[in-house]
C-alpha cells in the first residue's frame, strides 16, 4: 500500500470518526433539497424559468454549490489549519513523507465527498421528488469540476494562511457568507441589480452556481463563468504554494 493511499485511509477515518462533519456535509444540502422540494408547486414548470421547475434550475444546483462551498472554504481549510496548529505539519515537514501528500489526502477525501453528496442529490432529487436530471450533463460535469477546483483553490489559500483551525474557520466563513448574497445563492442572479449579476458570474461561488443551473436546465454554461472558475483555480493555487507554511 502506498503511503498516499495510507494517508487517505487514514484522513478518511478522521473525517468520517466525528459525527459532525458527515452529517453536516450530507445532511444540510439534502435538507434544502427536501424541503424546497416539497413545496406546493417546486417542481411545476415555469415560464420564469425556461419552462423548467424551480426546484432543477435552482434549488438543486444551490444544494451541489453549498456542498461544494462549504467543503472547500470551511472544513478543508479548518483540518489543515488544526494540524499546523497541533505541528502535524511541522513533523511531517522533518519525516521522509512529504508534506504534500498529506494535502493531497486531504483533497481526495473532500472531493470524495462532494461525490457521494452529489449523486445522492441528484438520485433524491430524481427517485424522490422527480427532479429533472441535467439536461446538459457534460456542461454540467465540466461546470462541477472546474467549480470545484475553484472553491477548493480558495480554500487552500486560506489553509496556506492560517495559523490555526479556528482562524481558518473564520476566514473561511468570512468568504463564504459574503460569496452567497453576491453569487445568486440568496436571491436569484436574475433579481439582482445587471452589475451584480456580473458579479454573480465571476466569484467563483456564484460562477459554479450559475453554471449548474444553465446546465441542469439545458443549456451551455457562459465562457465567463468558466473563465472566471479557471482563473481563480490556478491564481489561487499558485499564490497558496508560494505562501503555504508548514509551521
Amino acid at each position: 500500500m502506498s503511503v498516499l493511499t495510507k494517508l487517505t485511509t487514514t484522513e478518511a477515518k478522521v473525517f468520517l470518526r466525528d459525527p459532525g462533519a458527515p452529517a453536516v456535509v450530507v445532511g444540510i444540502p439534502l435538507a434544502l433539497l427536501l424541503v424546497f422540494g416539497l413545496m406546493p408547486g417546486a417542481n411545476d414548470p415555469d415560464p420564469k424559468y425556461g419552462g423548467h421547475s424551480a426546484l432543477a434550475t435552482v434549488i438543486a444546483p444551490m444544494a451541489v454549490t453549498i456542498l461544494i462551498a462549504m467543503l472547500a472554504l470551511t472544513q478543508f481549510p479548518n483540518a489543515l489549519g488544526t494540524y499546523r496548529e497541533k505541528g502535524l505539519l511541522k513533523r511531517l515537514s522533518a519525516s521522509p513523507v512529504p508534506p504534500s501528500r498529506l494535502l493531497t489526502a486531504q483533497l481526495l477525501v473532500n472531493l470524495a465527498a462532494v461525490v457521494v453528496v452529489v449523486a445522492l442529490i441528484v438520485g433524491v432529487g430524481a427517485l424522490a421528488l422527480g427532479v429533472e436530471l441535467p439536461g446538459n450533463p457534460a456542461g454540467f460535469l465540466l461546470s462541477l469540476v472546474l467549480g470545484a477546483l475553484a472553491l477548493f483553490s480558495v480554500g487552500l489559500l486560506v489553509a496556506a494562511l492560517a495559523p490555526t483551525g479556528r482562524a481558518a474557520s473564520g476566514i473561511g466563513s468570512a468568504l463564504f457568507f459574503p460569496m452567497l448574497a453576491l453569487g445568486g445563492v440568496w436571491v436569484p442572479k436574475e433579481q439582482l441589480p445587471p452589475f451584480l449579476q456580473h458579479v454573480a458570474d465571476v466569484l467563483p461561488l456564484g460562477a459554479t452556481l450559475n453554471a449548474l443551473r444553465a446546465t441542469w436546465a439545458g443549456d451551455a454554461p457562459e465562457l465567463l463563468q468558466l473563465g472566471a472558475m479557471a482563473v481563480f483555480a490556478v491564481v489561487c493555487t499558485t499564490i497558496a504554494t508560494r505562501v503555504f507554511r508548514w509551521m
